[in-house]
């Protein structure tokens, strides 16, 4: 913000002014209620909605596209130096010739950049889109634009001398019980990044242990006790606008999976049919992987085997849409062995929020698999404690895991007011 040309809405309530950003301006005189432009908040993830609706009160906001005289779509990514990216496009749901075409702005938030800061930033983005969709109306004398006093803030570049590595450990655990069980999962991770426009590195290395107990009906306990880890290297370079090549390998082993090691791997090709540039607002990528496939085993496999070697190829899907009907993120990916094509698995994961029409809505979250190649099942029988404790994979066709939500609302057409009171008083509410 130091440097940065600060706009202020003058209808709204005061933005908190930090060391770096001047008191906003007495209000100009306020326009009738019925004439304010209608927003409308597109977001697939919270987005901060009830600051934005308060610091944003000069505009209606409304519960759905089909009542808005704008639609702000907002995207939230996560940045190569561990941050995140917050793009936000301001689209006239009825766009009047000679209008100024949408555009996108958007800002890098710091790596554990409090929420705070990010809100601040990505409402001054937010004000710039609509300060310049709002030029030429009734409506702009309700800007008023304001520029930070320097502080002595040196000019010029400052090197990087980390030279863009990025490094990141993360400690987490969850866990659950009563007086009959408890859950308990553990991970640490390491992740070393180093992305550029031209190339990404990224490596990361992670050790989990899951331990279990439960109380037989006879009062006698069982425990379990796994572990598993996994170091994953990728790497890829830009080749134009729509294609990437590299390649990622991934070592790891899981009890579970009765896997002492696992080593796979292999050259990636990317053709992304938008262009890169656009990753914020749409994506459709197609990736083509080939590889090795090696398994060392903790007990023999149902083929008696300890240890295999195979090749394997794999082809993925990704789309990524955000639009003002919503968001479509997706994944479908197929893999199989080259010397056995009957051992394959076919997966898909998605992340949809739809808006269908005025007032109605589906949400859809989650991720199914076909399962054709479990190759490391252990030979001999799963024992129902290995089951309960959740120490020993069982064989199985298909895996599935979704959450599914469809909503219709209808009503006020407002949507600006925010009022906290008695908000989140209870543990179970949402």
């Amino acid at each position: 913000m130091s440097a940065a040309l600060c706009i202020a809405l003058a209808c709204t309530s005061p933005i908190s002014a930090g060391a770096d950003e001047p008191t906003p301006v007495a209000a100009s005189p306020a326009l009738p209620p019925a004439a304010r432009p209608r927003l409308f908040l597109s977001c697939p993830r919270t987005c901060f909605d009830s600051y934005l609706h308060q610091e944003l009160n000069y505009f209606d906001f409304v519960r759905d596209p089909q009542l808005a005289d704008f639609i702000l779509v907002i995207a939230r990514q996560p940045a190569g130096n561990g941050g995140e990216r917050f793009s936000a496009t301001l689209v006239p749901r009825l766009p009047q010739p000679g209008q100024r075409p949408p555009a996108t702005r958007a800002f890098l938030a710091a790596p554990g950049a409090a929420a705070h800061t990010s809100r601040r930033l990505l409402l001054q983005v937010i004000l710039r889109e609509l300060q310049l969709a709002l030029v030429g109306t009734e409506h702009e004398d309700a800007f008023v634009l304001m520029l930070p006093n320097r502080d002595g803030v040196a000019l010029g570049a400052l090197g990087d001398p980390w030279d863009y590595w990025v490094i990141s450990p993360e400690l987490k655990g969850e866990g659950e019980g009563g007086s009959g069980y408890y859950l308990m999962d553990l991970t640490g991770s390491l992740t070393l990044r180093r992305i550029t426009e031209s190339t990404k590195l990224r490596l990361r290395g992670a050790y989990l242990r899951r331990f279990t107990s439960f109380r037989l009906e006879d009062g006698s306990r069982v425990y379990g006790d796994v572990h598993g880890w996994e170091v994953r290297p990728v790497y890829a370079r830009s080749v134009g606008e729509h294609w990437a090549l590299g390649g990622t390998f991934t070592a790891r082993g899981n009890q579970f999976e009765n896997l002492r090691a696992h080593l796979n791997g292999g050259p990636l090709v990317e053709f992304n049919i938008f262009p890169y540039r656009q990753n914020a607002s749409e994506q459709l990528r197609v990736a083509y992987q080939l590889g090795a496939w090696a398994n060392w085993y903790d007990e023999s496999n149902q083929e008696g085997l300890l240890r295999e070697l195979r090749p394997y190829h794999a082809l993925s899907l990704v789309a990524d849409v955000n639009q003002p009907f919503g968001s479509v993120q997706w994944l479908g990916q197929i893999n199989s062995f080259l010397d056995e094509p009957q051992l394959w698995r076919l997966s898909t994961g998605a992340l949809l929020g739809l808006r269908l029409f005025e007032g109605l809505a589906i949400n859809l979250e989650g991720q199914a698999a076909l399962v054709r190649d479990q190759i490391s099942l252990r030979r001999r029988p799963v024992t129902d404690n290995e089951l309960l404790l959740w120490t020993a994979q069982q064989r199985t066709d298909y895996t599935f895991q979704i959450k599914f939500g469809l909503s219709y609302t209808f009503g006020s057409v407002h949507n600006t007011i925010v009022n906290p009171r008695f908000a989140r008083i209870d543990l179970q509410e949402e």
